[in-house]
């Protein structure tokens, strides 16, 4: 049983869930299997390994670093959870790294300043949340 059975079976809700789902890195076999549990799962733990790239290397990670392969991944799922102000700034910078690199460069700070690490982190996460408690049901 992986951290996702347990967590079902334990009838986790909201934050305990939340915290549950950040043992994909001690179970990154999981990834492999995301697909046979509902979307709102694969979409917590994109979410937990975009803001875990996020705080461990900035933007840059998510647009053209480690997580560059899944960034169309981790917008989808900030939007279908609820976070469209975050996955509007993810867009941004992506488009605008995309057509021009020098530009993304200039404004890679303001970029960074809008997202909700900088801003409102706290109300991100409950709308996180939230998304569990909607879809766990």
């Amino acid at each position: 049983m992986n951290f996702i059975d347990k967590a079902f079976s334990q009838n986790l809700t909201g934050d305990d869930f939340l915290q549950a789902m950040a043992s994909i890195y001690s179970e990154p076999e999981v990834y492999e299997i995301l697909n046979q549990y509902p979307v709102f799962v694969s979409d917590v733990i994109s979410i937990i390994d975009y803001d875990t790239g996020i705080q461990m290397d900035g933007l840059d990670d998510v647009i053209n670093g480690n997580l560059c392969g899944r960034c169309t991944e981790i917008i989808e799922a900030l939007e279908r959870c609820g976070a469209e102000d975050e996955a509007d700034i993810l867009k941004r910078a992506k488009e605008l790294y995309e057509s021009d690199e020098d530009s993304y460069d200039k404004e890679y700070d303001n970029l960074y300043r809008q997202l909700a690490l900088k801003n409102d982190y706290n109300g991100f996460w409950d709308i996180v949340r939230a998304y569990i408690d909607k879809n766990i049901k």
